[in-house]
């Protein structure tokens, strides 16, 4: 049986061809030059209608110039030696201006900053720059085309709209930190300096008030946020946020490993990895240190199946987490970890 496929609809081709109409005499009033266009020119450069007849033409575009009017688009119809021609009233159609408060923007740069550079994070970056300049004014609440799952979408909002405002007011911020997800939070105090995306994981970067040197931490790890009403003392960085942060990454040893991830669970480290055909996850050239705290803090869901060294020191860290939490013990049966509380045998 032969594949159906449906031709365009008339009402979708007459969007587009509106659209291509609205743009070009837009362009033409913004080009410098003679912000008329005839209706030969329409014809021969506007897609949609060079494959008209000559009367199907000038219906079409009688009818198209109709419709735009009537949405509000400000187009004026004059005669002229070599007929009709049309032009946009640039001063009648200007798009409201907008300004992005210091968060909006820092928020369209991280997501401009999504993925690996160059490509088409170049291209977001550039397109959030033209939506500033343009003055095209914002609205978020249609029906979400693409979801992501990382740490932009995962991070609460308030995280970020805290951390910048301490920024933008030079003030000192203490916070709470888990090291990893099984970690107890530990208060910290910084003179914030900003926020990094690097491959879809935010980072906060600042001086560590306490350590008593530049400090990079995860943001989805950290909560609680206060604002002191003490000033930050150390507000110039010492380096490029960036470079901070990728120091940062880059200490300690790197290792490739697999892994078992229930589907639902984890998905800090199934971010971090590649879904194989048996079932496992891979991740290849990841922090080890990063990669026994992280396994630990999902035990016993998640087991790490090689290499055997990251996996004993999973069941070290496990063990001694239950030394310091008299009521959990930790089993290995067969390689497999159990962790339960007293009085659940």
């Amino acid at each position: 049986m032969a594949a159906h496929n449906p031709t365009p609809k008339r009402h979708d081709e007459a969007v587009e061809r509106l659209t291509n109409l609205s743009f070009a005499l837009q362009g033409a009033a913004n080009s410098g030059g003679s912000p008329d266009r005839s209706a030969a020119w329409i014809r021969r450069h506007v897609a949609g209608y060079g494959d008209k007849s000559g009367e199907a033409f000038a219906k079409s575009l009688a009818r198209d110039i109709a419709t735009l009017q009537r949405a509000g688009v400000p187009i004026v119809h004059s005669g002229g030696e070599d007929g009709a021609r049309y032009r946009l009233d640039a001063s009648s159609y200007q798009l409201p201006p907008v300004e992005f408060s210091p968060e909006e923007a820092m928020v369209l740069g991280i997501a401009g900053g999504m993925g690996t550079t160059g490509g088409l994070s170049d291209f977001s970056l550039s397109g959030w720059t033209k939506i500033a300049a343009s003055g095209a004014s914002r609205n978020l609440s249609g029906a979400p085309v693409y979801t992501a799952v990382n740490d932009i979408t995962r991070l609460a909002p308030e995280v970020i709209t805290s951390v910048l405002a301490a920024v933008r007011n030079r003030l000192r911020i203490t916070f709470s930190y888990r090291a990893n997800p099984a970690a107890e939070p530990v208060r910290r105090v910084m003179d914030p300096w900003g926020v990094v995306n690097r491959d879809s994981h935010i980072y906060i970067v600042g001086f560590d008030v306490d350590r008593g040197a530049p400090r990079v931490f995860r943001a989805l790890r950290v909560s609680d946020i206060k604002r002191s009403h003490h000033p930050a003392e150390h507000t110039v960085p010492t380096e490029t946020l960036q470079v901070l942060v990728e120091r940062a990454l880059q200490r300690g040893e790197k290792v490739d490993a697999r892994l078992i991830i229930p589907v639902g669970k984890a998905q800090e480290l199934m971010d971090a990895g590649e879904k194989q055909p048996d079932g496992t996850v891979m991740l290849r050239n990841v922090d080890k240190d990063w990669l026994v705290r992280t396994a630990a803090g999902y035990a016993p869901e998640v087991q790490v199946v090689e290499p055997g060294g990251v996996r004993q020191e999973v069941i070290s860290l496990l063990q001694l987490s239950s030394v310091l939490k008299p009521s959990s013990f930790v089993t290995v049966i067969g390689g497999a970890i159990t962790c339960q509380q007293q009085g659940q045998l």
